[in-house]
């Protein structure tokens, strides 16, 4: 079988950059466990969950309508309005997001650490990908993330034992990023002539009503998640929590690499799409069957042998604490099957903007987020404290049942 694979230069340079932040994350991880106490790992597990959810809220769907309208946009002086257009809804939701950062020292336990997401939430609003991607030109980007995710790794390596390294490594992450995308600001959105593209207040009221469907679904993805990791301080223990932490970006990461090859095949997919829906649903079923095996072999790993994936994670420092270890062990196995339903279900998004069914699209996160609701209500109900080491299972599992309902709903009505 000849399998339809985007440009390889393209995919390796997406997934190098995908798998670079996922490697730096885990990283990050053992430096505070050995070095601070489990309340402020939590904190710091809390304080990403929220930077990542303000990101996706500053994003306003825009990485992933963006790199369609470009990619289907002949002409390449428009680009200047597409990206004019991207930064006019970002901006917008950064000043909400900023607002919002600000206000959280008042109102919850080491709010003032909420501060040190600055630099993450300025650093999206400059987010080059989406039009790197579109135009074939990560390369160069990711070879720079990698240098700068090694810098920012030795600057917190150093200040370890520092008793703010929370807070540091947190600022120094998010600076990090946003010097990375600082760099690419003047070839993304063409600074010199941007306010002549500008949209005017209709056709930013227009963009904001097409995308917030995109940004509904980004951000209840999101909220399926850390809605789940901001209630667990309420009925598990501080050792349960930065253990279920560690998972959840174990998760993240992986959710990462399916990410990786959704996005580099995404603009190879936008033209196979529009010769016809035959021509996509065979790309499709040949990379499902690609993905399928990778997340199978991962899932096996990670149930045969949680314990040297923590050795690893931990630097070998396990027994320093034991009972975190003992946890985590338990929640890796819980977890293997995850992989594989995440894989099996990252083209079906992929489908629905394609088709640019953004209300189907909307929905599909809403419904996703009343099983994440239920499960935390039935949590504070009274539901046993190894019951939440299910969740990932029972929100993918949901996730990739719900979206394909809604595709073969959609399909049959073109019938």
């Amino acid at each position: 079988m000849k399998f339809n694979i985007p440009a390889i230069g393209q995919f390796t340079a997406i997934l190098i950059l995908n798998i670079t932040n996922a490697l730096f994350q885990l990283m990050v991880i053992p430096l505070l466990v050995h070095n601070t106490n489990t309340t402020l790992v939590g904190t710091y597990f809390l304080v990403l969950s929220f930077g990542v959810l303000a990101s996706i809220f500053i994003n306003f769907g825009t990485s992933q309508t963006a790199v369609v309208e470009i990619r289907q946009e002949q002409n390449k002086e428009n680009y200047p309005t597409i990206a004019a257009q991207v930064l006019s809804l970002r901006f917008w939701a950064l000043l909400f997001a900023l607002l919002v950062c600000s206000l959280l020292p008042f109102v919850v336990n080491n709010g003032i650490y909420y501060l040190c997401a600055i630099p993450l939430l300025l650093s999206e609003f400059i987010n080059p990908q989406y039009f790197l991607i579109a135009t074939y030109n990560v390369r160069n980007y990711s070879l720079l993330n990698v240098a700068i995710r090694v810098a920012v790794f030795i600057a917190i390596y150093i200040f370890r034992t520092h008793e703010h390294i929370v807070a540091i490594a947190l600022l120094v992450s998010g600076t990090g990023v946003f010097l990375l995308h600082l760099k690419y600001v003047q070839a993304t959105f063409y600074i010199k002539n941007i306010f002549s593209n500008l949209p005017s207040f209709d056709k930013i009221k227009q963009l904001v009503k097409a995308q917030s469907l995109v940004l509904g679904n980004g951000l209840t993805v999101h909220l399926q998640q850390s809605l789940f990791l901001f209630a667990l301080p309420n009925f598990v223990t501080p050792v349960f929590l930065s253990a279920y932490g560690l998972i959840d970006k174990l998760i993240s990461s992986g959710r990462m690499m399916v990410n990786a090859y959704s996005v580099a095949v995404m603009p190879h997919a936008v033209g196979t799409h529009q010769q016809g829906f035959d021509h996509w649903a065979q790309l499709k079923k040949q990379q499902n069957k690609i993905l399928a095996v990778l997340c199978l072999c991962a899932g096996a790993v990670l149930y045969f042998f949680p314990e040297q994936i923590l050795i690893i994670l931990l630097w070998g420092k396990e027994a320093s604490n034991a009972d975190f270890f003992n946890q985590a062990t338990v929640l890796l196995k819980l977890i293997a099957p995850v992989p594989l339903l995440i894989s099996l279900n990252v083209l079906n998004v992929a489908e629905l903007l394609l088709e640019k069914k953004y209300f189907s699209y909307f929905i599909a996160g809403i419904l996703v987020l009343l099983v994440a609701i239920l499960f935390v209500v039935f949590m504070y109900l009274g539901l046993p404290i190894q019951v939440a080491g299910y969740y990932p299972i029972i929100i993918e599992g949901s996730c990739l049942l719900i979206y394909f309902l809604i595709l073969k709903g959609l399909n049959n009505g073109k019938q």
